[in-house]
């Protein structure tokens, strides 16, 4: 914890002087002692009279701005500049750096498009929400299974077509309209996954994520659409059927932002800005692997 102090505190970081982190331990332990033996009035009475207090001040503050000049000669030697964390920390940085770095190609080099109906035309509309700049969204409201087959899919497929990257991660969102359109939601959840499937398929450079259908406010549902048929079993049962098929599957992947995150929509059925922004923070961060 003590190290880790040092290598973060502004004042020792910008020294990278070796051996700095042993010189940093004893500044930060010197201290706590000392600040332990001011404050014991029982361990100060046991002298007549405070030359000891005195002293420890005295002291402090000679060590403290010893400290100082010390650092300030050290930032003078350009020799001196051999890195000041131990070797474990060291190791860490520069291993996160090259990972950070590695990671950056990766998204420079790779297409996200996420395919979806209304609620994810709402993210794509609203300019508030940070997307990422190779993210592009194909959606459409009151998008269902016909939509995608006519229309969403054959637009993905132009942009997979276009090959201008290394790699093209699809996220798929469909379903919550064809659960309100038809009472053969879950032959079309079977349908969509062939589709899915022929999608994973269509170029190498594709790895396929399905998002799960997110859950509606039922109450909020049925009050702004009385014709609402909707319920959150029905998207379940749904879902479940995406999943059962898709385990065995190895360029086809489930996101469960469902059951992962807290959702709000104020008709029930949109979601919230805060929500909308949630979502595409999971897409980014926990569904897709770069």
């Amino acid at each position: 914890m003590i190290l880790k102090f040092c290598e973060d505190n502004f004042l020792f970081y910008i020294t990278h002087a070796k051996y700095f982190d042993i010189l940093c331990l004893f500044v930060i332990l010197f201290f706590i002692v000392l600040f332990f033996l001011v404050q014991k009035d029982e361990f100060l009475k046991k002298f007549k009279n405070n030359n000891f207090k005195q002293f420890l001040i005295i002291l402090s503050l000679g060590l403290f701005t010893g400290f100082f000049v010390f650092l300030f000669v050290w930032l003078l030697n350009v020799n001196s500049y051999n890195g000041c964390t131990t070797k474990y920390y060291e190791n860490k940085y520069y291993k996160a750096i090259k990972n950070v770095s590695m990671k950056t190609d990766l998204i420079e080099k790779t297409k996200i498009i996420v395919v979806g109906d209304s609620r994810m035309e709402f993210i794509d509309n609203d300019k508030e929400i940070i997307k990422p700049f190779n993210l592009d969204i194909v959606a459409k409201s009151g998008a269902a299974l016909s939509w995608f087959e006519t229309v969403g899919l054959p637009r993905t497929k132009k942009i997979i077509d276009k090959d201008e990257y290394d790699s093209y991660f699809v996220v798929v969102n469909m379903g919550v309209n064809d659960i309100q359109y038809t009472s053969k939601y879950v032959e079309n959840a079977n349908t969509y996954f062939e589709d899915y499937l022929e999608l994973s398929k269509y170029s190498p450079k594709v790895k396929l994520y399905i998002l799960s259908v997110n859950p509606i406010i039922e109450k909020r549902l049925n009050k702004a659409q009385p014709q609402n048929v909707r319920t959150n079993d029905k998207i379940k049962k749904f879902n479940d059927v995406l999943l059962k098929k898709l385990s065995k599957e190895e360029k086809m992947y489930y996101c469960d932002s469902n059951t992962k995150l807290s959702f709000d929509a104020d008709d029930g059925l949109h979601y919230t800005q805060d929500t909308n922004k949630k979502i595409i923070n999971y897409i980014i961060n926990d569904c897709i692997q770069f």
